[in-house]
């Protein structure tokens, strides 16, 4: 939890409306400097990423300091420049664990124009230290946008919060989707002056003198508009964020290796549409990125000697959803997979989050009768979909898992639109003991809502516990004590208004590991 009182919601809000200073008078106000604010992320012990966009341009100075006073523990100069739209990050390091730093931009050379946040870096993985964790995903879709009087009110139930950590699980634009000034039943929406992707030549290059293609323009359009939001630039200049992303950040069900786009595979311009995409994931969002390798979207992150949490990416290596359901279909690849069984079976923390951005469960994809599952379950169709999901990887990921005997496990997942939490016990492998864990899916943040909670599933035998449609919503997980031992976790979906919605708390003691 942050390490000092936080000022009232109210007052960050307002602040992020009208922008934290002016830079000096008639010139331009922060709102003008930062117009989608600032964010943290990849919080580590003893590093982090800062992010923000200047589109005015010129240099901006980063200072990072603890917010108990003392001297600046990172200070750094970068040019906004437009080749790259303006967007600027900071790999801030040499800080200290479980300590709170205050966040300052200032613009050289009008030093009024200043926008702060605040962080807390992460305890050492020895601390015994609690947490808590937001998740979220879907924004923006099915036009509903920014409400023209609320705006992404959800934000602001969010930050009341004040959460170490929340986790971007996906869909946070729909760049094949609109915003226009009316809304779906009435809902009134902040106009998104941006393009649907769909609707534009993805061959097309920049023209003469811009630095960015029609179809780059468009996704970075998206995602101005949604970070623009007050109560959204209010959260994230004070809970660090981790960034995922899911297929809206392209469109719809796609996948990143995929040589066509399925619905029309003539169509020109595909590899340049999902590069776009892709590039702005990491544009746009403060992901930590090391010299010398590949970016990557899968990752983990330890909190502490209680939690570790572990961000999958089921876009970038997928096989095409039609693809036959098989030994040689993947969904998150070998490679990865490896990955995660090596993490999640090394991890010595308490409690292992894995945030995946497709379900486990439930059977998902637009007209899979079509073109496939997008997700790993095969679903009850009788039809095509029903041999096209992913579920001989999903399933040896788990029986591999549960060889292992790894213990105290919650996948968090979004992208259905819907709330549920369901728990799975099985034995994968096949020895005589199982496998336990929970599976808690959000959303959505602020997009359409799926008119019904969906069944799951059967293969894994998972039993639902929740399930809530129509409603906006987040998770939320965090440890508790409740006297001598290991922290328990307490898992719950909030509304809007950031109340708990009723019969969603999930509250799990830790079970002692193999080797207790």
């Amino acid at each position: 939890m942050p390490l000092i009182a936080s000022p009232s919601i109210r007052h960050l809000v307002l602040a992020a409306c009208l922008g934290a200073a002016s830079v000096s008078a008639g010139i331009a106000s922060a709102s003008d400097i930062y117009p989608q604010g600032l964010a943290i992320g990849d919080v580590r012990a003893h590093s982090a990423v800062v992010w923000t966009r200047a589109p005015l341009g010129g240099e901006v100075r980063l200072d990072v300091s603890a917010t108990d006073g003392g001297d600046v523990a990172f200070s750094a100069v970068a040019t906004a420049r437009p080749t790259n739209d303006h967007v600027l990050h900071w790999a801030v390091d040499s800080l200290a664990p479980a300590t709170s730093y205050r966040v300052v931009l200032t613009a050289v050379g009008a030093p009024d124009g200043t926008l702060e946040g605040q962080f807390t870096t992460a305890p050492e993985p020895t601390a015994d230290a609690l947490a808590t964790v937001l998740v979220g995903g879907d924004l923006g879709g099915q036009g509903y946008c920014r409400h023209v009087e609320r705006g992404y009110l959800i934000f602001q139930a969010m930050l009341e919060r004040e959460a170490d950590l929340f986790i971007a699980n996906g869909d946070m634009i729909y760049a094949d989707g609109l915003c226009p000034a009316e809304g779906p039943d009435g809902w009134r929406n902040v106009p998104g002056a941006f393009a649907n992707v769909l609707d534009l030549d993805w061959s097309a290059e920049a023209p003469a003198g811009a630095a960015l293609s029609p179809v780059e323009e468009a996704i970075a359009a998206h995602w101005h508009y949604n970070r623009a939001d007050a109560a959204h630039r209010a959260f994230l200049a004070r809970t660090p964020m981790v960034a995922q992303w899911d297929d809206h950040e392209v469109i719809n069900d796609f996948g990143f290796a995929w040589a066509s786009w399925p619905l029309d595979p003539e169509r020109p311009g595909w590899r340049h549409l999902v590069e776009a995409g892709r590039e702005a994931v990491f544009r746009y969002n403060p992901i930590e990125q090391s010299a010398g390798e590949a970016r990557r979207i899968e990752r983990s992150f330890r909190w502490g000697q209680h939690l570790e949490l572990f961000v999958l990416d089921a876009r970038t290596y997928r096989d095409p959803n039609s693809q036959l359901d098989g030994p040689d279909k993947a969904v998150l690849g070998a490679e990865q997979v490896a990955w995660l069984v090596d993490g999640l079976t090394a991890s010595k923390a308490t409690w292992k989050l894995v945030s995946s951005n497709i379900p486990l469960a439930l059977a998902t994809g637009s007209r899979a009768d079509l073109w496939g599952r997008d997700g790993f379950a095969n679903g009850l169709r009788d039809d095509f979909s029903r041999r096209t999901g992913g579920e001989r990887e999903l399933l040896d990921l788990l029986a591999r898992l549960d060889a292992a005997d790894v213990e105290n496990l919650v996948v968090l997942a979004t992208d259905v639109h819907h709330a549920m939490i369901l728990r799975t016990i099985r034995d994968f492998d096949g020895d005589g003991d199982v496998l336990r864990f929970h599976e808690v899916i959000v959303g959505p943040l602020n997009a359409g809502m799926a008119p019904a909670v969906a069944s799951p599933d059967p293969t894994l035998g998972s039993v639902v516990l929740f399930g809530e449609a129509g409603v906006f919503n987040f998770g939320e997980v965090r440890l508790v004590r409740r006297g001598e031992g290991p922290p328990r976790l307490v898992a719950e979906v909030r509304g809007e208004d950031g109340q708990i919605r009723d019969g969603s708390t999930l509250e799990l003691a830790p079970r002692p590991s193999a080797d207790d």
